[in-house]
Parts: structure tokens; C-alpha cells; sequence
């Protein structure tokens, strides 16, 4: 049977126990997204959103415009807009979205905010790269919603249908 020494033992398992530890941290951040709001500005999550907890819903089909309406009205106008940056982010990677504009006339008949909120709240992206896994796979009807606290760490991660219970944990994961 082969037997390491004590001392390169212990080397060993300081080494892995530093390697275990790195993992779920670096694993339940954010990863650095980017994306452009309706109105132009260009938008790098999570630096930009200074501090604050986060809250992003996600569209990744034309098919969940209506989950896309009733979550982002209540996030937008709710109370948990008051402490967290809230974004919107349609994610037309892949999808039958056609074009910025598209996506643009999509929102607003939806009615997801005010004008001033869709063009600084609503992100577009036509590059899926880590957004596509930042919820699990689900309905093409769901949306996604991803909440992160002030240090940029995902504190929640679903693709949930609208309810007062879902609002209700999002907020929760929000303060």
C-alpha cells in the first residue's frame, strides 16, 4: 500500500480543501454579463449595479411576452425596485426575435413600464453566452429571475411563472 509522509499529506489536503472552498464561491457569483438598454446605454453586469442586490428577469422567447408583462410590472413598480437594481433582459440568442427594433415594439406592447423605464431597464442581447444558464432549462412560456445580493452573489436563480408567492420570495431574496 503506498503512504505519503505526514507533512506532504497534509500539503495535499490544504491544496484541495483551498480548491474546494474557491469553487462554490466563485461558482454562486455573477459572471461579468453585458447587454445594451433600450434607450442605448451600455450596461456590464454586476459592476453596474454599484453595490445594490439585483434582480434580472429574463425572456428568452417571444413566447413568454406575457410572464415578461406581469413580472416586470410588479418588479418595476413594486418595492423591491426601491433597494435592488432592476433589469429586464431579453435574451434573443436563438430565439425568433428578429431585430432590436422587434424587440422594442414586443416591450413596449407589452407595457412593462414607463418609457424612461424601458429604455434604462430593459437590456437586449443577441449574444446568449452566460445568460442562457444563469436559470435552469424550462417552458418557453416561463421567465427567468435571477436575484443577487450587494456583493454580486446569486442568492436566487428560477424559471418561475408570475404568483404573489414567487413576487413574494424574490423580494425576500432581494433585501
Amino acid at each position: 500500500m503506498f503512504r505519503l509522509p505526514f507533512r506532504k499529506l497534509a500539503f495535499v489536503l490544504a491544496v484541495a480543501l483551498a480548491y474546494a472552498g474557491a469553487a462554490p464561491a466563485s461558482a454562486a457569483g455573477l459572471p461579468r454579463l453585458e447587454a445594451d438598454a433600450l434607450g442605448g446605454n451600455h450596461v456590464v453586469l454586476p459592476t453596474d449595479a454599484a453595490g445594490k442586490p439585483l434582480v434580472l428577469l429574463l425572456a428568452f422567447t417571444p413566447e413568454s411576452e406575457t410572464q415578461l408583462k406581469s413580472w416586470s410590472r410588479k418588479l418595476l413598480n413594486d418595492n423591491v425596485a426601491r433597494g435592488a437594481v432592476v433589469y429586464v433582459v431579453v435574451v434573443a440568442a436563438k430565439t425568433a426575435f428578429v431585430s432590436r427594433g422587434h424587440v422594442r415594439k414586443m416591450v413596449e406592447g407589452a407595457a412593462v413600464g414607463s418609457k424612461d423605464q424601458i429604455n434604462s431597464n430593459v437590456l437586449v442581447t443577441f449574444n446568449g453566452d452566460g445568460w442562457l444558464t444563469l436559470v435552469p432549462p424550462g417552458d418557453k412560456h416561463s421567465a427567468g429571475v435571477v436575484v443577487c445580493d450587494a456583493a454580486g452573489n446569486i442568492v436566487y436563480a428560477k424559471r418561475v411563472p408570475y404568483s404573489d408567492a414567487a413576487l413574494a420570495d424574490v423580494e425576500r431574496a432581494a433585501k
